[in-house]
């Protein structure tokens, strides 16, 4: 395949994973229209979550369309950067598909110790995990992110919503 062609190849296949998303949501979106609204007064009900999912779908959809830049002239092809910002290149062929059947099961493995070891606890471990599967190499950033990823699940479920999490041990 020519550069030109694989220049080509890198707004189409965005545009398609826009339009993908744009259709999921939607389709959440009609399916959640028969969801009540809230059940309590200024309580989010059963279609917040849905619709809240939709949302940031769209926006996401939106965003891979523009970064698409499909009313440009293809540029010249991005360097071959094989590492940036403690992230390792992340290869191809069978040591891809060997990462992601590990993230499967670091995730049914998180799925198992959640309500054991609770969210504060397993959440960053499930995280560092996917990141380092996902090439991550940065000592802060592999500290940093789950931790403030956690925090953030506690303060949404636990502070704002009142969702009772797993509280573990």
């Amino acid at each position: 395949m020519g550069n030109s062609a694989a220049r080509a190849a890198t707004p189409l296949r965005l545009l398609a994973e826009a339009a993908f998303l744009a259709v999921l949501a939607v389709g959440v979106l009609l399916d959640s229209r028969s969801y009540p609204a809230s059940l309590a007064e200024g309580a989010p009900g059963p279609a917040f979550f849905p619709r809240l999912l939709a949302t940031l779908l769209i926006g996401c959809a939106v965003w891979l369309a523009v970064r698409a830049k499909p009313w440009s002239p293809p540029s010249e092809p991005p360097p071959d950067v094989r590492r940036s910002r403690g992230n390792v290149f992340s290869g191809s062929g069978a040591g891809r598909g060997a990462r992601l059947w590990l993230a499967v099961a670091w995730i049914a493995a998180f799925l198992l110790v959640w309500p054991r070891l609770g969210t504060v606890v397993s959440v960053p471990l499930l995280v560092v995990g996917l990141m380092w599967l996902t090439g991550e190499r940065s000592r802060v950033a592999l500290a940093s992110v789950p931790l403030v990823f956690a925090g953030f699940i506690y303060l949404v479920f636990m502070v704002a919503l009142g969702v009772p999490l797993p509280a573990g041990f």
